[in-house]
């Protein structure tokens, strides 16, 4: 079902020539300070102490709930569209999306480059043998919350390792002292329905609860016209849910208790074959499905033949905060958490739909016969049934303290963490190799699935990879600001990490037997380990590595006037290694990797005579040594499987600007600006030898590195109606968003970029409609309805066809909210 457009846009098609609010000014208009410049009442906890925006010495970009709710961000590849300079690697779903900032991304079994944090607290590892999960924002964090934070630069000496790239802070919102809630429901285009309710509960003086539902379906916008599979491709279906409770237990003792838990099922990432090579491979056999999409008017169809695709993800955390407030100048704090992450994939990552009858002669009439329902299978990831791609318990403690001395010119604090991820079962991903023909019917076990293998010398196989890795990472810190003068601070801060991981994978196969029938189909073989590996150790092998380093922060920030800070900061950050037990056994653990990172940075605020705003930019280099770079191992035994592995073999540099600005005019006029200026380089690449494979690297010496725009931003604003007061508050407003192209597949291969992006997104927000506790939103994003490309594989010249991922299309809604109790004034 779709919903009528023209009735939509004739509300907002006259704000086409408006801007839209920045995301900062929204976080202060959301807060209940009275500043009268904006950025003085917005809070941030980016040093974990609360302190005003403008104060951090530190590239913030602040979105406040209303933004959040405005804008529909839903998982974290929405946040990335509305936070210049933040991008995302999907990862097959967006459950297991990851962040990139300033050119820092996370290779495949790597550690993620930009944290997570949810109520101060780590997102949970995945820890997978083949595709790696966790490490991001799914829909369990996404929903109620008071801001998010999205900190940029190394954050190494406050939140530990693997932030080099930066950190992300979800803020939720605390329980109140007031009975209070809202229920609220949202419809758009693509059947999207979503109701959301929170409830606010004073149980007593010293008791608050806070209860929260958030519920979202939508069609997929990637049709499959596959005759098995999924209708479509890219939807949502998930349920999420959150309990906190505050219990005063002393006047100075506090208990805050989160508990989430999000499940979510839908149809996975849909690549879509776009391009063919005759000459390669699969290409002859790609070419009628890339005609077909070429033929068709719809740019988002995809024939996708699995019939069982689908992306499950269940997490839940429970996370406990303790604060003792010993004095007026000294604070304890004690933060535990414990999560499960499990997840199952059953996805195509090449996207081929080649299935019979075919129309060949000679040889490859055999190889590939005039039978329907047949399917030339290729890379997949697929869970079998009982096994998992992820399944990973996280428990995390941390003790904090923070204090005032020196009269009241020194901040401190200093802590100590530990945290230990272990795997629960073992991550297991099963598929035929690419190339086998099979039957088209579903399969839910090795042993359901019949194929044959067309090539003695070269036998089609079912391949059932087996890992688990445990992290352990412990360490302590210390942070400590001094007021040299009124005008001049001074931050010193210093870490010392030492991690450890240990893992195991076992290495099995089965064959398909050659068979002289070219109708003929056959159960695979018996288990075999791969080569490498032994069966004198039932196809097992371990991997260990453990590392210590420590990381620093040192900071000025000057004050010439009111209002104004110019700051300088030198940080050194770095991200964990780790034993990667299902690689190429010569390189089955990888070493850390550390950046040294320079800023300095200008932070405005004025008002008055009708004007107010705020003006910040910063510029920033980093030098980023024992780079890990992702390598493929493709054995020179063709009934080897290829392994990916991680190494330590590069050294790059990285440059840029940020700059953001808004304008608020009077009364009703507001404007803004934010722009990312981005210079990556890889300065090293070394790629290693072997005896027994070809070594592909996904870099090379002089390119840039993957997912980093060279520039990005957006240009907006908005204007409220002269109603009267008691009619509510009426808003316009417009975002334009540009993006440069980027880098997404392996230059080595082919140079693949996703598209550029030029979107212009439109609201239209009534609140206290008539003077009524109910808000009214209207929304448009992507309103000329460019298509863009997000990732591409680039395997044109390897495979023989290629494949990529669309961004969404233009999508549309409206969004009632009902607000009850003693907090309904908005």
């Amino acid at each position: 079902m779709r919903v009528g457009y023209k009735s939509f846009i004739k509300l907002t098609v006259g704000v086409s020539a408006l801007l839209a609010s920045a995301p900062a000014f929204a976080a202060a208009e959301e807060s209940e300070g009275g500043a009268n410049v904006p950025g003085d009442d917005i809070v941030v906890t980016a040093r974990r102490v609360e302190e005003r925006l403008q104060d951090v010495p530190i590239s913030v970009t602040v979105l406040g709930s209303n933004d959040l709710n405005r804008l529909n961000i839903v998982n974290s590849d929405d946040l990335a569209k509305h936070v210049p300079g933040l991008t995302t690697n999907q990862r097959y779903t967006p459950e297991s999306s990851t962040f990139t900032i300033r050119g820092f991304t996370q290779e495949l079994r790597t550690s993620s480059s930009v944290g997570t944090y949810f109520a101060d607290v780590v997102a949970p590892r995945g820890g997978g043998a083949a595709i790696s999960g966790g490490d991001g924002a799914g829909p369990a964090y996404m929903f109620d919350l008071q801001n998010v934070q999205v900190l940029k630069g190394p954050q190494g000496t406050l939140f530990g390792r693997n932030t080099t790239g930066g950190a992300v802070l979800l803020v939720p919102k605390k329980p109140t002292d007031n009975l209070e809630g809202y229920l609220e429901g949202s419809y758009g285009n693509y059947s999207m329905f979503r109701v959301q309710g929170v409830l606010n509960l004073p149980l007593a003086s010293w008791a608050r609860l806070r209860i929260g539902v958030d519920r979202m379906t939508r069609e997929g916008y990637i049709h499959n016209v596959a005759a098995t599979g999924p209708r479509d491709y890219q939807d949502v279906d998930y349920t999420a849910a959150r309990a906190a409770l505050v219990l005063d237990l002393t006047p100075e003792l506090e208990n805050y208790t989160i508990g989430s838990y999000m499940l979510s099922d839908h149809a996975p990432a849909g690549y879509q074959v776009y391009d063919y090579n005759l000459s390669v491979g699969l290409g002859i056999l790609a070419k009628p499905q890339v005609d077909r999409l070429r033929a068709s008017s719809d740019p988002y169809q995809t024939e996708l033949s699995l019939p069982n695709a689908s992306a499950w993800t269940r997490q839940w955390q429970i996370i406990n905060t303790t604060t003792w407030l010993a004095s007026d100048s000294l604070t304890i704090k004690n933060i535990a958490s414990y999560s499960r992450l499990q997840q199952k994939l059953r996805a195509s990552i090449f996207g081929g739909n080649f299935v019979g009858p075919f129309n060949f002669t000679g040889a490859l009439a055999f190889a590939f016969p005039p039978i329907p329902d047949r399917v030339v299978y290729t890379s997949g990831g697929f869970t079998a049934k009982g096994d998992w791609l992820n399944n990973q318990r996280n428990v995390t403690e941390e003790i904090q303290v923070q204090g005032i001395s020196a009269g009241g010119k020194l901040n401190w604090q200093t802590g100590l963490y530990y945290e230990n991820s272990s795997p629960v079962t073992f991550s297991r991903t099963t598929g035929p190799s690419t190339g086998a023909l099979c039957s088209l019917e579903p399969y839910e076990t090795a042993d359901d699935l019949l194929c044959r293998s067309a090539n003695p010398s070269n036998l089609a196989s079912i391949n059932l990879p087996s890992a688990k890795v445990k992290y352990i990472n412990m360490g302590a810190y210390a942070q400590g600001t001094y007021a040299l003068t009124d005008q001049l601070k001074a931050t010193a801060g210093l870490r010392y990490t030492y991690d450890r991981s240990r893992g195991t994978a076992i290495a099995k196969l089965r064959y398909f037997p050659f068979l002289l029938n070219p109708a003929g189909l056959s159960q695979a073989g018996p288990e075999q380990c791969e080569a490498g590996f032994s069966a004198e150790t039932d196809c097992t092998t371990t991997a260990k590595t453990s590392s210590g380093r420590a990381t620093w922060t040192l900071n000025l920030a000057y004050n010439p006037i009111p209002d104004v800070m110019i700051y300088g900061t030198w940080s050194r950050g770095y991200r964990q290694g780790a034993a990667n037990p299902a690689a190429s056994p010569e390189f089955n653990t990888f070493d850390p990797e550390s950046v040294d990172a320079f800023e300095g940075g200008v932070k405005a605020s004025f008002g008055g005579s009708g004007l107010s705003g705020h003006f910040n930019a910063a510029g920033y280099y980093n030098t980023l040594r024992d780079q890990q770079l992702q390598y493929a191992f493709v054995p020179k035994d063709s009934n080897t499987s290829s392994r990916t592995s991680i190494i330590n073999a590069g050294k790059s540099r990285i440059y840029g600007a940020e700059a953001e600005a808004l304008v608020n005019i009077g009364e009703y006029f507001r404007v803004n600006g934010a722009v990312n200026y981005l210079n990556t380089k890889l300065l090293k690449a070394e790629v290693p030898t072997v005896s027994n494979a070809t070594i592909i690297p996904t870099a090379i010496e002089g390119g840039e590195l993957s997912y980093s725009p060279k520039w990005s931003g957006s240009v907006g604003g908005a204007v409220k109606l002269p109603i009267p007061e008691s009619a509510g508050k009426v808003e316009f407003s417009a975002t334009y968003r540009f993006q440069s192209s980027y880098q997404v597949a392996p230059p080595t291969i082919t140079s693949v970029r996703a598209t550029p992006v030029k979107q212009v997104d439109l609201n239209l927000d009534w609140t206290n409609v008539g003077g009524a506790p109910v808000d009214l939103s209207m929304f448009v994003s992507n309103l000329t309805k460019q298509v863009t490309v997000v990732t591409v594989n680039g395997l044109v010249n390897v495979l023989g066809f290629d494949a990529r991922q669309l961004g969404e299309p233009r999508m549309f809604g409206a969004r009632l909210r009902v607000r009850f109790g003693e907090g309904i004034s908005n």
